[in-house]
């Protein structure tokens, strides 16, 4: 499974036709809680499960920005 176009932008250093999200979920993780929107966290939260972003969230290097958005999550 690729990731969705609108998330193309926040991806920008990799072949986003030929990604694999559930290969790598710390990587698509961490790139959407720093810079994503709400329509990204949703489809995050779609493949991954709430449970597993924030998990994966709390152990993550995030801003203080967005560390602190986590428990919304």
């Amino acid at each position: 499974m690729s990731i969705v176009k609108h998330l193309h932008k926040y991806f920008w250093d990799i072949n986003p036709r030929k990604s694999r999200p559930k290969t790598h979920p710390k990587f698509y993780i961490t790139r959407i809680l720093e810079l994503g929107d709400a329509k990204a966290l949703t489809w995050l939260k779609g493949v991954f499960g709430a449970k597993k972003v924030a998990k994966v969230g709390n152990k993550a290097k995030l801003s203080s920005k967005s560390k602190n958005f986590l428990p919304y999550v």
